[in-house]
């Protein structure tokens, strides 16, 4: 016989006057299993409910002890839910399959009805809110994801606090390293800005050539490879231009770092790109020079498309004040393109001197007339008719070098990030303050993350670091890659330690600008290595620059030229305090439209109580 029912000769009304839809006629006192199968929602509430402080501080059910042969190690704790009774007892047999707390929901108790959990009674008194109402919270929240929802980063955020209160109460590790050396000549970290194709690259690499840092046989290789790639002129620029990018579309993209030595100083030269689209970079190197020179071109036309034309003559000069640097030498390069001409000197000296005095605020710039391409009046004096000045060299040796705080906190601003493993992280950056040596325990702010330094380096060779120094060291610690960026700060514990925040009152002078700043707008905020989004919060009142009175009450707009007390509000935590603390974390400036708008100092910051 066929297995297959034969439906040829099938009556369809018999088959319609069935008894299968007479449901009424069974009694299954089966109970669903939609009790008991997986659902994400009440998964998802039962947890969020232990992460909120209200179901982490409510009682919650005792769970069940572990089976006598079960190993503690696989054991599970079941999943909590709001009900606080007591999950009803398997047997022996269910409880050694099980493998994980999702096991227990799955499984299907008897079908005694008392066995049922349930809420009692009683259960207005416990802390936790019952389940249903969870599930109905996290479907509202979800249904509106403006509203602010207090998740677990709520006590994330009060994690931090509690953990950044308890590395300021700890107490400080005395140094066990000697006083700070006493170096035969002073270190200063000079910083070459200006406006694109000025030929800084060209100048500073031609100097280093006359020094004897870089050697013939190595410039006759440049020029070479410059002249076979087209680019012959290039060759002394190719000394601080080294990745293949650079050399290939001849624009300094990165600060280029190199040292050398004058007669009374010990020079650390930071070459910084002068294409308006890498000006992050230059106010990273900025941010950790003690002293300038600008270059500009004299070449005819050339100056006044770097001056005046939209150029970076002036954002460099009124950035270069702004993060702190008060030494400047202006040198006026390929002079030889205008035959050395004196008319042409004193126009370039005469419109840049008016600018760097009145409105970027240096007090004595020198100007230096030179040729990077010839090398003429960079290391020897040349003789001209109208100039009997010192040449670029002697002007470097002249440069008063900073006493940095190495007896302050710890202070190492992060600049770049070189090497990530899996529980190492090769950094360099500058040691803004403090001292710092091998095995010492340290912080990576605003992170919070605790790291030991290990294998420190410098290019002066000591076993200790201090404040001015630029080392390159390695962070140990369990933590993840990405919390170490540029523009972390390194620290140590104790009352002195930097404390994040994302609020801060900053004091400023707003540069020339076509729109007024107003309350709510967007920026960019600078800041040593550090550059985040912010936007200003509250505009306070507006302040006389000559003696610092206050002229207005919570201003409508701060106009171009004026000087005004702000409050900014960041992204998110970032690791600068006030200039008091520390004059290179303390210093601010803020971009919009791919213009410099203003600068100030940090007052200070703002946590939230």
């Amino acid at each position: 016989m066929s297995r297959h029912r034969n439906i040829r000769n099938i009556n369809i009304e018999d088959e319609m006057d069935d008894d299968y839809d007479d449901y009424d006629d069974y009694e299954d006192e089966e109970e669903s299993e939609k009790p008991y199968t997986y659902d994400r929602n009440s998964l998802s509430a039962n947890y969020y409910t232990y992460l909120t402080d209200s179901g982490r501080n409510s009682p919650t059910p005792t769970a069940p002890p572990p089976a006598a042969n079960v190993p503690t190690s696989s054991y599970y704790p079941p999943v909590s839910t709001a009900s606080p009774t007591v999950a009803p007892a398997f047997s022996a047999s269910i409880v050694r399959n099980m493998t994980a707390p999702l096991l227990q929901q799955h499984q299907k108790p008897p079908k005694n009805v008392n066995n049922r959990p349930s809420t009692p009674q009683g259960a207005s008194n416990v802390n936790t809110p019952k389940r249903t109402q969870q599930v109905k919270n996290l479907q509202a929240e979800s249904a509106t994801p403006n509203v602010s929802r207090p998740s677990s980063e709520v006590d994330l955020t009060a994690y931090r606090r509690n953990q950044l209160q308890n590395i300021a109460k700890a107490p400080s590790v005395p140094r066990k390293t000697p006083k700070p050396r006493v170096a035969e000549k002073d270190l200063i970290n000079l910083i070459v800005v200006g406006h694109v194709d000025a030929g800084k690259s060209t100048l500073m690499g031609h100097l280093l050539h006359d020094l004897e840092v870089i050697d013939t046989r190595t410039i006759d290789k440049f020029r070479h490879e410059a002249a076979r790639s087209g680019k012959a002129s290039f060759a002394f620029a190719w000394v601080l231009d080294e990745t293949e990018e650079e050399r290939e579309r001849g624009v300094t993209m990165d600060i280029g770092r190199t040292s050398f030595e004058t007669s009374n100083r010990r020079i650390v030269l930071l070459d910084a790109p002068g294409h308006k689209d890498f000006i992050s970079n230059m106010i990273t190197g900025t941010s950790q020079a003690d002293a300038a020179i600008l270059v500009v071109n004299a070449t005819t036309g050339e100056f006044e498309t770097g001056f005046e034309n939209g150029g970076q003559t002036k954002e460099h000069a009124l950035l270069l004040r702004s993060l702190g640097v008060t030494q400047l030498v202006v040198a006026v390069n390929k002079l030889d393109t205008v035959e050395w001409s004196f008319e042409r000197f004193e126009e370039i000296r005469n419109n840049l001197s008016v600018f760097l005095t009145r409105q970027a605020g240096f007090s004595k710039p020198i100007f230096v007339p030179v040729s990077g391409f010839t090398g003429e009046n960079l290391v020897k004096r040349m003789d001209l008719d109208w100039y009997d000045g010192p040449c670029l060299l002697e002007l470097i040796d002249n440069f008063v070098a900073p006493q940095p705080p190495s007896d302050g906190p710890l202070r190492i601003g992060i600049s770049d990030v070189h090497k990530v493993s899996a529980n190492q992280v090769v950094v360099s950056g500058k040691i803004e303050s403090g001292e710092v040596d091998k095995d010492d325990k340290v912080y990576i702010m605003p992170s919070v993350i605790p790291a030991t330094i290990k294998d420190c380096a410098s290019n002066n060779g000591s076993k200790h670091y201090f404040a001015g120094d630029y080392i390159m060291f390695t962070l140990q610690g369990t933590f993840e890659p990405e919390s170490v960026q540029v523009g972390s700060v390194v620290v140590k514990s104790g009352p002195d330690t930097l404390i994040p925040s994302r609020k801060f009152q900053v004091r400023l002078v707003v540069f020339e600008i076509a729109t007024p700043i107003i309350k709510g707008a967007k920026s960019e905020l600078y800041a040593h290595s550090l550059c985040i989004p912010c936007t200003f919060t509250k505009l306070i009142h507006t302040i006389n620059k000559s003696n610092g009175e206050v002229l207005k009450q919570k201003p409508r707009f701060i106009a171009k030229g004026m000087s005004a007390v702000v409050e900014i509000e960041t992204d998110h935590d970032v690791a600068i305090e006030a200039f008091t603390s520390c004059r290179a974390l303390g210093r601010v400036t803020f971009r919009s439209g791919g213009n410099t708008i203003a600068a100030g100092i940090v007052e200070k910051s703002i946590t939230p109580q």
